[in-house]
């Protein structure tokens, strides 16, 4: 009895990598925060956010729970305390691994 022996040519790897999909939409802060929210090990996000006195600081928040329809619950990775947010005052929101953050993070005072 004899064997055959099927030799295939070398595929290039680059050929067959999957790519994640892009979304192509924007996602609403409430989105972004609901996401957060829902799978806490996995996303933090990521804001700027302005005071009752108007001082602007970047923040790495743990989402927790709306508290009403304008504001949220939040743990601030910055203070490594949990704070009251208000979305009025909030923005540029975005999604962070949470695996990337370390506490504390730095609060990042903008002008």
């Amino acid at each position: 009895m004899s064997t055959a022996t099927l030799t295939l040519d070398p595929v290039d790897s680059a050929a067959l990598e999957v790519r994640p999909r892009r979304i192509r939409r924007t996602m609403s802060p409430q989105h972004l925060l609901r996401i957060a929210m829902e799978d806490s090990d996995q996303w933090v996000v990521e804001m700027e956010y302005s005071d009752s006195k108007g001082k602007r600081t970047r923040r790495t928040i743990s989402p927790v729970r709306f508290t009403a329809s304008d504001r949220f619950l939040g743990l601030c990775l910055c203070r490594e305390e949990p704070r009251q947010f208000h979305l009025a005052r909030c923005s540029e929101f975005r999604l962070i691994p949470a695996g990337e953050v370390i506490m504390p993070v730095e609060m990042v005072e903008l002008s």
